[in-house]
């Protein structure tokens, strides 16, 4: 009886663990050939709800907005096992967009040049300096954050970019990307995790973190901002 009891108790443990904390998983689903689209999605635990659930997004990258038939959401009622992976949120909701990422011809191997990562987890600057070592160009990048709280205590923000890029020959290219405008409700903070050179070596994606407040505290979500180069 005494190693049912233990038996019971670790796999209890093990379940708390593996779900604490609403902590999304990114995934990359690649861009068009003309990389005038990218698809991205995310999925984890939502745990006001005590629910799976995933994202799904396909982002004009020109425009750096989602397509009108590009936003994919579920949320599944389903009961939680130990060992449970929340992954199977993330596959049911993909196997609802592939229609239209046919229609774009969205290759999910096609996932662009990684040009910069921040662990998740891990304290990331607002201001990032890094050196592209495949074109010998140098980044600055700075994420420039606006967070205030309201007399309800909600919180009001926004965010924009402004990026300087120093190619190999001296030349540098200053521009300003994000829209400083929209303000986002419940919103505590934002850190860049990846920056993507798509396929065209011209379009940029940088993958962004939102830290959410919700009714148990904080969650982790994701957004993306795109711009060209010159």
């Amino acid at each position: 009886m005494k190693r049912l009891i233990t038996l019971a108790t670790i796999l209890f443990g093990l379940s708390a663990s593996a779900f604490a904390g609403d902590v999304a998983t990114l995934v990359n689903l690649g861009f068009s050939p003309d990389s005038a689209y990218f698809m991205f999605g995310y999925y984890g635990l939502d745990m006001a709800a005590g629910k799976p659930y995933a994202e799904i997004y396909i982002v004009d990258t020109k425009k750096n907005e989602f397509t009108s038939d590009g936003v994919y959401r579920g949320l599944y009622p389903v009961e939680l096992q130990p060992g449970w992976n929340p992954a199977g949120a993330f596959y049911r909701l993909f196997a609802t967009t592939i229609t239209q990422a046919g229609k774009r011809k969205i290759d999910h191997l096609e996932q662009g040049r990684l040009i910069y990562l921040s662990i998740n987890g891990e304290d990331a600057s607002d201001v990032l300096s890094f050196k592209d070592f495949s074109t010998k160009v140098q980044w600055d990048v700075s994420l420039n954050q606006n967070i205030t709280e309201e007399k309800d205590g909600s919180i009001l923000s926004s965010f924009g970019l402004d990026v300087s890029i120093l190619g190999p020959d001296g030349k540098k290219i200053s521009l300003k990307a994000g829209n400083p405008q929209i303000r986002r409700k419940n919103v505590k903070d934002y850190t860049i995790r990846q920056i993507l050179v798509a396929p065209d070596g011209k379009t940029v994606v940088v993958l962004i973190e939102r830290l959410e407040k919700d009714p148990t505290g904080s969650g982790i979500r994701y957004m993306v901002e795109t711009f060209r180069l010159p």
